[in-house]
């Protein structure tokens, strides 16, 4: 199979390490330059990059659950959860942000009984492919060990008074973003599989 030739790994290694270049250089890029309401606010290459690359997954795995109907039940799940998180980074803007999350939410409980018989068997395929793996290291990584890093109680140790507050926004800011990058990377990499596996089967 094409992909998994070592020209073709090598050049995703490539490319996948200019990413991760470009982001580091990006919230180094938020550290050098702070805006007016301090470190790593709303408006910075670090927090713009996290709500964009949500909306791209939401879109993508909508798309590819249209496309690869095997998977689609599945993929459906997962495009909506991102839609979710991608509301949530607004929270700035939205005061109520809660309420279409719990519409999105109430969504989801009507798909999981209308596609109730399609779950197993389309679960199985999803996380049959290689690609799902990212998709679940890039979530531990954002929903799990960014928000156990940036735990207060941690970089107190490591700075006196309130000078922890930077360290901690960069660290769990970043490592969030690089989470993100990496569920990115697992769409593109399903995006292969279909057209370079799947298709070529069909």
């Amino acid at each position: 199979m094409k992909i998994y030739s070592p020209l073709f790994i090598i050049l995703r290694i490539l490319a996948y390490g200019l990413l991760f270049f470009g982001i580091a250089q990006g919230i180094f890029f938020d550290a050098a330059h702070p805006m007016e309401e301090g470190y790593f606010g709303e408006l910075t290459f670090t927090e713009i990059g996290q709500e964009t690359i949500l909306f791209i997954l939401f879109l993508f795995y909508l798309f590819i659950g249209k496309k690869w109907k095997e998977i689609g039940v599945i993929s459906n799940f997962v495009a909506l959860f991102f839609l979710m998180a991608f509301i949530r980074e607004f929270n700035f803007l939205i005061d109520k942000w809660i309420y279409p999350v719990l519409v999105i939410f109430v969504l989801m409980i009507w798909l999981f009984f209308r596609d109730f018989k399609k779950i197993k068997q389309a679960g199985i395929r999803f996380f049959s492919i290689p690609a799902s793996q990212w998709l679940l290291a890039g979530l531990l990584v954002t929903m799990v060990f960014s928000r156990l890093f940036g735990r207060s109680k941690f970089w107190r140790i490591l700075y006196p008074g309130e000078s922890y507050r930077l360290a901690k926004a960069a660290t769990e800011e970043g490592i969030e973003l690089l989470g993100n990058t990496v569920m990115l990377i697992s769409a593109i990499e399903f995006l292969l599989y279909y057209f370079f596996v799947y298709k070529k089967d069909d």
